[in-house]
């Protein structure tokens, strides 16, 4: 217990007992919860409109209403909800989410499976109230023991455990821009023949718009002694503040049913593991 408490001792500790004491703290929260709120929380659904019909039902639910058990019925259809229909409406859910025609998310693997916040996602006008119902979702996953088909970056899994991100962690989402990002660190910008500033640019939909990565970072020349800060700022950029809005969205859902400091007992690959179970 002690060293639960202690965030550089925690990774002395194996999975299980992270996993046990976690699950523990979830459940004393369910039943605080229903001690305060009795039954299960019901919600029918369209098989046509899932994504629409579960946002508008649980966007109104209170904390303590999605910790209750959940009660799926899909309209038009019979059958009761003993557990396979909730795991079916995740299941489906959670492919409808990460669907192209709404433009939250952007897969960062050949084989469409990983996935990362989208940058341009505010060509919805819901989009940051999208993000918050999915940040729900994930947690009422968690609470349920319920995997998801579905794995993120692991930049994502760092932002929802609190943990700054490194340069590292930007080749699994884009490879070859970290493949030149390591050059500049390895090599005289004059042998490359770059001319940079502390800036980035920002293409959406052809509008192409300049960031300033620091004050006035336009005007600021990048030299050889001051490449490393300029790889760390643009890679943070890349993987923090240009989805900085959705991250905070789905953070406050997400917290809402795994509190920040329980969920920080894991690494990301540990939190990989119980929002998506094993790849294969």
């Amino acid at each position: 217990k002690t060293l639960m408490f202690v965030p550089k001792c925690r990774h002395l500790l194996h999975f299980d007992i992270k996993r046990s004491y976690f699950k523990m703290r979830l459940k004393r929260l369910r039943q605080q919860s229903s001690a305060r709120q009795s039954g299960s929380l019901r919600i029918t659904v369209d098989r046509a409109s899932i994504f629409e019909d579960s946002f508008n039902h649980l966007r109104t639910a209170s904390a303590e209403d999605l910790r209750r058990k959940l009660h799926i019925t899909f309209a038009r259809e019979e059958g009761m909800d003993a557990g396979g229909l909730t795991r079916e409406w995740y299941t489906v859910l959670a492919r409808e989410i990460f669907n192209p025609n709404y433009g939250l998310f952007m897969p960062t693997s050949d084989d469409g499976t990983t996935f990362q916040p989208n940058p341009h996602s505010d060509i919805e006008v819901q989009h940051l109230d999208y993000f918050k119902f999915f940040g729900r979702v994930i947690g009422k996953a968690i609470c349920d023991g319920q995997l998801l088909d579905a794995h993120f970056t692991r930049s994502f899994y760092k932002h929802i455990l609190g943990v700054p991100v490194v340069l590292q962690d930007l080749e699994s989402i884009e490879p070859d821009y970290y493949k030149n990002m390591t050059q500049i660190l390895e090599y005289e910008l004059d042998m490359l023949g770059l001319e940079l500033n502390f800036s980035a640019e920002l293409n959406q939909f052809g509008k192409v718009s300049t960031v300033n990565l620091i004050d006035h970072g336009q005007d600021i020349a990048v030299t050889d002694k001051n490449k490393a800060e300029y790889v760390r700022l643009i890679a943070h950029h890349r993987m923090t503040t240009a989805i900085k809005r959705q991250i905070d969205a789905f953070l406050e859902g997400f917290h809402e049913l795994v509190p920040p400091e329980l969920v920080s007992i894991f690494d990301a690959q540990e939190l990989e593991l119980f929002i998506s179970g094993l790849p294969e």
